[in-house]
């Protein structure tokens, strides 16, 4: 017996063969390739949300981004509102997005619309970014509400450990509400963990940071007991 099948048997093999599992193979098929053309049409949409976000943030920061000393005008500003609003709306995730952001947060405060501010800040706090972004948030939103004196609040924003590249700034945002507070001695304490951890080489802000350890040191030539007498007086 012939181990091979002949033509007319392999044909029947064939026709049972289509019978059984034909239409599955054409749906299969047609999945398949309806499943690719929808994922190169989503990728080049997805490319291009990409391009035209860009392009809307490259727009916006030409505006926002002014010489010392010259201010936005009044177009500038609604333009850049409206940029950063697409961009928001666009994708909250998004990098660009967040930027916006901030700079509509920096606008209002430099329009004493600080509950503006704080709504932009609180945004993109809620859109769960990056932890840098988160950290740079809070420290922003920090400071708005120290200028809105609320300064428990505020304090609360900068109590999450930051990264090492923001513990100066952390640092001096909390010695600076503490000093509002009138809690000296936790200020200072602060702001020398400010300057422990600047740079030196940014030399501006590290002889602010100094200053502000300086004026709130305790003079050691006082003796305690004229210390004590100036206190009670």
């Amino acid at each position: 017996m012939s181990v091979h099948l002949s033509e007319e048997e392999q044909l029947e093999v064939l026709k049972r063969w289509w019978k059984d599992y034909g239409k599955t193979v054409v749906i299969a098929v047609v999945v398949a390739v309806v499943g690719y053309f929808g994922y190169t049409t989503w990728q080049d949409q997805k490319r291009q949300k990409a391009e035209q976000a860009s392009e809307m943030y490259e727009q916006l920061l030409k505006l926002a981004v002014t010489e010392p000393g010259k201010s936005l005008s009044a177009s500038d500003k609604a333009t850049i509102s409206h940029l950063a609003g697409e961009l928001k709306d666009a994708n909250n995730k998004s990098m660009y997005a967040h930027s916006a952001a901030f700079f509509l947060a920096k606008l209002a405060v430099e329009d004493n619309r600080l509950d503006d501010a704080v709504t932009e800040l609180k945004w993109v706090l809620s859109a769960k970014p990056d932890a840098a972004t988160e950290q740079l948030a809070r420290l922003r939103l920090a400071r708005v509400l120290t200028a809105q004196k609320a300064y428990d609040d505020a304090l609360a924003q900068l109590s999450p450990e930051p990264a090492a590249a923001f513990t100066a700034e952390y640092a001096e945002a909390r010695g600076d509400i503490l000093k509002l507070q009138g809690d000296l001695d936790a200020a200072r304490t602060a702001y020398e963990k400010a300057l422990t951890a600047a740079n030196p080489q940014q030399q501006e802000r590290y002889m602010l940071l100094q200053m502000k350890v300086n004026d709130l040191k305790v003079d050691a030539t006082v003796p305690a007991a004229a210390a004590a007498e100036e206190k009670a007086q």
